[in-house]
Order: C-alpha cells, then sequence, then structure tokens
C-alpha cells in the first residue's frame, strides 16, 4: 500500500519551494554523485524525488561511503543532538530484535541513533 508520504507530487505543500534541510542534502547528495543540480530551482516535491534518485544511485567519488553509510558524519550533524527521529528509532528496535540485543533508544539524539544503527547494520547484516 502506498501512502501519501511515498507520493511527493500529491503533498499539499510539494509546490512551495524546497527546505533548508532538502537543499542542503541535496547539494551534498549531487557532489558525491557527480550529478550537478541547482536545488533553489526545484519545489519540494521535485526535491523529495531527486533526493530519492539520488540516495539510489551509484556514487561517482572516488573512496565514497559504502552503501546504507551515512553521506556526512554523524559527528557534524548541526541537529545531531535533537531527539532521534522515529524512523531511527524503529529501525534500531528491528535490528536490535534480529540481533538479540536489547538497545534502549529513550532520550537518543540523532547522532548517536545513527552510530547505533551502523553497528547493528555490522552485527545483523540488514
Amino acid at each position: 500500500m502506498t501512502s501519501q508520504l511515498d507520493n511527493p507530487s500529491s503533498w499539499a505543500t510539494g509546490n512551495d519551494a524546497p527546505t533548508e534541510k532538502q537543499k542542503a542534502f541535496l547539494t551534498t547528495l549531487a557532489a558525491d554523485k557527480d550529478a550537478p543540480l541547482d536545488p533553489s530551482s526545484m519545489n519540494k516535491s521535485e526535491a523529495s524525488s531527486k533526493i530519492n534518485e539520488l540516495k539510489n544511485a551509484e556514487s561517482k567519488s572516488p573512496g565514497a561511503a559504502a552503501a546504507g553509510a551515512p553521506i556526512q558524519n554523524p559527528d557534524t550533524w548541526t541537529t545531531g543532538e535533537e531527539q532521534a527521529t522515529g524512523k531511527q528509532t524503529g529501525y534500531i528496535a528491528a535490528m536490535a530484535r534480529e540481533a538479540g540485543e536489547k538497545v534502549e533508544t529513550g532520550g537518543m539524539g540523532k547522532t548517536e541513533a545513527s552510530k547505533t544503527i551502523g553497528a547493528l547494520k555490522e552485527k545483523t547484516g540488514m
């Protein structure tokens, strides 16, 4: 079943300018994938679709991060101390179950969650 979140063109705010986070992430992805683009010429819907496209594209940069690895070092994230997202904590819970571990995510920040996900990915191969 496809939700509205999976279809950016149906978003009520899809025609608005992309967020600063979208523009920054697109710039980083585009550089990693050697795909020049101008995020400021896109709307939110287009930016979201392009992010998904670039995330799934093969990296063109030498020494680029492995598939699934963070594009940027989590220690440098400006939002790293903010509360971990629901997706992060859900992913941690699923992988912790697979690894037979108990991981407490209450009060975990985004940076710590990203690092925990990386460690669990190595353990579980997920």
